[in-house]
Parts: C-alpha cells; structure tokens; sequence
C-alpha cells in the first residue's frame, strides 16, 4: 500500500462535503489559506503529518483512513449490518 495524494485529498473532498462546507469555510476551520485547501483536495500538495492529524481531529476519522483509506472494522460491521437489516425487511415484505 502507498500513500496517493490524489486519494487522499479525495477523502478530505468527500468528508468536506459530507458536513456541507465549502473549501473556504474548512479552510477557516483548519487555519490554512483556500489555495493550500484547494491544492490538497486536488492532490497536487502533500499535508504535512499536523495537517492530517488536524483534518482527522475536525471529521473524527482515524489517519488510516485519511492516509491509505482503511476503514475501521467497526464501519465494515455496521454497513454489513445494514445490508443485512435491508436483506430481511425484503423478505419480511414479501411475506
């Protein structure tokens, strides 16, 4: 596994727009310029290990996430879960 700056300004990209900020309002929050926001989500900068260590702190993400994608095991069991729950209200409807 390698570390791929595009990817991983993607996830910032994603976790972003998951609480409905735009670039400039995260950047206020993480204390950065919006061009050095803009630079990372696009992949074209590296974040320094403080910066990812503050972007974990702000979305409450592990850094295996942020850095390499890893999901913590807890979110693989709840989207199991969910498929399953969906799974069995199908039958139960069809019942």
């Amino acid at each position: 596994m390698r570390f791929d700056s595009v990817e991983c300004g993607k996830r910032i990209k994603g976790l972003r727009e998951n609480k409905n900020l735009t670039q400039m309002q995260l950047a206020e929050q993480i204390n950065i310029s919006y061009e050095h926001m803009r630079s990372i989500e696009t992949g074209r900068r590296v974040c320094s290990v403080d910066l990812v260590v503050e972007f974990a702190m702000f979305f409450e993400v592990s850094l295996d996430y942020l850095v390499i994608g890893r999901k913590p095991h807890l979110d693989i069991i709840q989207s199991d879960l969910i498929t399953a729950i969906e799974i069995l209200e199908r039958v139960k409807n069809k019942l």
